[in-house]
């Protein structure tokens, strides 16, 4: 697996040749973060992909959140199981962390993020 580095503000990078890629599990924790974060109709050639995020955060329905999530993690190249996923939406500063425990094929990956609603990474 290799995909194109992206910067703090998720943009992707140039100008550092071969440092402007990730591979291996560097890449696949980017992918994973990349695809949940994703907004459902927000890719412009396939707007069937992403997270109907305003749906789920709406809800208040905390398991259909954390499955929708994990639907997502599972469907990334490289995963082969999902152990666990969490969502915690903090409503006062507008944050989302996501934690999930997953195999894959470069084994156990533990990770956390954060997202900015407010629209900071």
């Amino acid at each position: 697996m290799r995909v194109r580095a992206l910067d703090i503000n998720g943009d992707w990078t140039f100008g550092k040749g071969q440092n402007d890629y990730k591979t291996g599990l560097d890449a696949l924790i980017q992918e994973i973060q990349t695809k949940v974060l994703c907004f459902l109709g927000d890719c412009f050639f396939d707007l069937a992909t992403g997270l109907d995020w305003f749906s789920l955060l709406g809800g208040k329905d905390q398991v259909a959140l954390n499955l929708a999530v994990s639907a997502r993690i599972l469907n990334v190249e490289g995963v082969t199981g999902v152990k666990n996923v969490s969502v915690n939406l903090e409503s006062t500063s507008r944050n989302i962390t996501v934690t999930y425990q997953v195999q894959s094929v470069f084994g156990p990956v533990n990770e956390t993020f954060q997202y900015d609603l407010n629209g900071t990474v």
